[in-house]
């Protein structure tokens, strides 16, 4: 099962997230994901204001989402039965 990191800026005095930002990469399993997360949340952070990240306690929340393996099916061409 392959995996996308999904990153949330939250604030730790409201507990109000602001935004959110899918990673574009897969991962293979959930330990490769969430090890990944705390590379990315730091360089996330540093980017950021330090007196916004200070007075909102700002920081970053995340998850591992699972993607579903679904075949594709095609939808039928138009007038033949379905």
């Amino acid at each position: 099962m392959k995996f996308i990191l999904v990153l949330h800026l939250c604030s730790m005095l409201t507990g109000q997230c602001y935004e959110s930002l899918h990673v574009n990469m897969k991962f293979n399993n959930h330990r490769d994901c969430a090890l990944a997360v705390y590379d990315f949340a730091g360089k996330s952070l540093a980017q950021l204001n330090e007196k916004d990240v200070n007075d909102g306690e700002l920081a970053v929340r995340f998850q591992c989402k699972k993607l579903e393996n679904k075949p594709i099916i095609p939808l039928p061409k138009p007038g033949t039965p379905s």
